[in-house]
């Protein structure tokens, strides 16, 4: 989650930084926000109590006429004592706010231990407490952040009143969701976030582990975690054993925020992106405030463009850097002024939902999410055993369900030869971009199975969730089945959209591990979370199945939770399509 921080430090620096040299109309102008009035008073480090003793390191930026106002509170693990929070700060205090901007505990003047997580409901209740008893306090408080601290807004409106909106981006209160694909670990974030977290910390150097990444821990049944033990006792726990077993989270904040949002009353705008890490975890946030969420929750909004993880900008699909920034500022801005001033600037008459439709890269308010008039449509999979052959395999993609017999297509997967990830829907790090990244390379590989449609005669839209019914065998006694849908171009390219995993020990879900008969034959569902793309004309939608895609995902080593990661087994895969076992995607087709 700290990826995104050093791009928009490097927005900041550029847009932002002019600030410095008192050009806040040119940023006004740059961003197409209002330039406020000039004069800050700024408080650094104020040492604010929390319930257990801890003091969390609190910086004010308020306006510099003395005078009671709204807050806009952020909650931060990666310092506040950065450029970028000053300019942020200076530039809410001149809007007739209050920013204030908290190290969590354990970071930079913050005291405590850090542990990612644990401590945010109760710290941030404590907060908002804090500030209800400050003079300068006009009794209305929103949030704002992206990522984690995006994150600390859902853990703070839990069950708090005093939370009076919030603006959480490219995150999510169910973090669970987020670093747990079908029980794949989305090994990429998890090991580049902790490592970087690590470093932070003890002043130390960003080694991510890329090299290894294996899974084979033994069968188990899922056991609850106590998190009152971690949080007196948080050296005892490594952040990373703790996803070892995904049912050990199942319903638990703060990992799981599903019980939780029926306490929650502050709206929410919300925005993320299509190649998000979060995406589908903040949909589905939206989607569960609007049906159960108190009073004004369920008037959250949610956008959705063409971004990964980090400030929202995309250059290709949009035309500009900077309309994303712009949407991000001007919105924001627009929702702590109708929520916290009481402002009629249209807030109230605005669509609750806004897509970006890649392909045709055009913007379309909705009015829910997901969208209502969706056709769910199956593409099944065909072939004459020759979908690993790259180019002229014979793998196909089709309405017509499979009326008979079709031989399987097999592969074998090989955890030392994983399919290395190339783009996708997880926090970019140096060397491993997120997004929508040309996948040809990749599909000559022997345990890489392809299946394509015919060229459309007429464009598809394909907008929600996406889920793939697989009919599949192994060897072993455990292994991972991968899938990804593409977007075939007429010049041969074969960009990502979205992908997802199953691990199939956790194919009946995560409370409880099960092993494969080897050579079985299991139905497993792949979860591709959601996108919004337009297939065009003379493109091909096509399907990619594998086992593997790393380190997108930890790798499985086959083993079936016997002799730990060195017990390394390659698996024989076999993909069924016929009438009783008939493999499709399902895509939610939008009619025009």
């Amino acid at each position: 989650m700290k990826g995104w921080h050093r791009v928009l430090i490097g927005i900041a620096i550029v847009i932002l930084g002019l600030s410095s040299s008192g050009c806040m109309r040119t940023i006004a102008a740059v961003l197409d926000i209002p330039a406020g009035k000039p004069g800050t008073k700024i408080k650094m480090n104020v040492m604010v109590p929390m319930r257990d003793g801890v003091r969390l390191a609190t910086d004010l930026y308020m306006p510099f006429k003395d005078g009671q106002y709204p807050v806009v509170l952020t909650r931060i693990p990666y310092g506040t004592d950065g450029d970028m929070y000053k300019i942020l700060g200076r530039y809410f205090a001149r809007q007739g706010y209050i920013f204030i901007a908290q190290d969590v505990r354990g970071i930079e003047n913050s005291e405590g231990d850090w542990y990612p997580l644990i401590y945010e409901i109760e710290d941030g209740k404590d907060t908002t407490e804090w500030i209800k008893k400050q003079p300068w306090y006009n009794g209305k408080i929103g949030m704002w952040g992206v990522s984690y601290f995006g994150y600390t807004q859902w853990e703070t409106a839990l069950d708090n009143p005093d939370v009076t909106c919030m603006c959480p981006t490219f995150t999510s209160g169910n973090m669970f969701q987020m670093v747990i694909n079908g029980g794949a670990l989305e090994y990429i974030m998890v090991e580049g976030w902790l490592d970087s977290m690590e470093a932070q910390v003890t002043d130390g150097e960003w080694k991510p582990d890329w090299e290894t990444g294996y899974y084979n821990p033994p069968m188990r049944d899922a056991i609850p975690i106590d998190m009152d033990d971690i949080r007196q006792n948080p050296k005892k726990y490594t952040a990373i054993a703790l996803l070892e077993h995904p049912g050990d989270l199942l319903g638990q904040a703060p990992g799981d925020f599903t019980p939780y949002y029926k306490t929650v009353s502050a709206p929410a705008f919300m925005i993320s992106g299509w190649f998000d890490q979060f995406e589908q975890p903040q949909l589905d946030d939206f989607t569960a405030i609007r049906r159960e969420g108190k009073g004004d929750a369920r008037r959250s909004r949610l956008v959705v463009g063409p971004w990964t993880h980090g400030i929202p900008s995309n250059k290709d699909a949009e035309g500009s850097k900077l309309k994303g920034p712009r949407m991000f500022f001007q919105e924001n801005l627009r929702w702590y002024d109708y929520w916290l001033k009481g402002i009629q600037n249209g807030v109230a008459d605005d669509a609750p939902v806004k897509i970006f439709i890649m392909g045709e890269n055009v913007w379309r308010d909705e009015q829910e999410w997901p969208l209502a008039r969706t056709q769910y449509t199956n593409y099944y999979i065909h072939s004459d055993g020759t979908a690993a052959r790259f180019p002229g395999g014979g793998g196909t993609l089709s309405l017509v369900a499979p009326e008979g017999d079709e031989p399987t297509d097999d592969y074998a997967y090989d955890p030392k030869n994983p399919m290395p990830t190339k783009g996708g829907t997880f926090q970019p790090f140096t060397g491993i971009p997120a997004g929508s990244f040309d996948q040809t390379e990749y599909m000559s590989r022997p345990d890489v199975l392809l299946y394509v449609t015919e060229p459309l005669k007429t464009g598809v839209e394909v907008t929600g969730r996406i889920s793939v019914t697989l009919y599949a065998s192994s060897s072993a006694l455990d292994t991972d089945f991968t899938a990804m849908l593409i977007d075939v171009h007429p010049d041969g390219r074969h960009m990502y959209i979205q992908d997802g995993a199953i691990r199939a020990r956790f194919r009946e879900g995560y409370q409880t591990m099960k092993p494969l008969e080897p050579g079985k034959v299991y139905k497993y569902t792949i979860d591709l979370w959601s996108t919004s793309n337009y297939f065009l004309p003379g493109h091909r939608i096509a399907l990619e199945i594998s086992s593997s895609n790393y380190p997108q995902y930890n790798r499985n080593t086959n083993g079936g939770g016997i002799g730990g990661i060195q017990n390394i087994v390659v698996a024989n895969q076999k993909i069924f399509h016929t009438k009783d076992y008939p493999t499709h995607i399902t895509l939610p087709v939008i009619p025009r």
